[in-house]
């Protein structure tokens, strides 16, 4: 396996930044490193970042485990529901699998919403990376 490339940061965290304030019901949105690592966050509600990526990332090994255990192929995304907010969690096409996309909602937040919001900052972010590393 290569060595994957970073995305630019900026452009990372301009597309959080778009997502965060341009959709109504989303409280926190980061992307975490595949180790459980914050690289880029934005949140309009207090959230530990370190404790967030561990999170993330855990939820992810564990989707990916499980569907890959009943043979239902590749995961898309992570959906956590609770009684005061919903939580996404998808990774980022391009990265290589080095990147996470976390989104946290209200509970009140239509899903259909906070999904398509997510998958346009997912390719925004996978946009920003080397056209090089992307084709890796």
């Amino acid at each position: 396996m290569g060595v994957i490339v970073p995305p630019h940061r900026g452009q990372c965290d301009a597309a959080l930044q778009h997502l965060v304030e341009s959709s109504a019901g989303i409280r926190a949105a980061m992307l975490a490193l595949r180790d459980g690592r914050p690289f880029v966050e934005r949140c309009r509600a207090q959230v530990d970042g370190g404790k967030f990526a561990a999170m993330v990332s855990s939820l992810v090994a564990l989707g990916q485990t499980a569907l890959r255990e009943l043979g239902a192929g590749g995961l898309d995304h992570v959906l956590v529901e609770g009684r005061e907010g919903k939580l996404v969690v998808s990774s980022i096409e391009g990265s290589g699998g080095l990147l996470l996309l976390a989104v946290l909602a209200e509970r009140d937040a239509r899903l259909g919403l906070v999904l398509g919001h997510a998958k346009t900052c997912a390719q925004a972010v996978s946009a920003a990376f080397p056209p090089d590393a992307r084709s890796a």
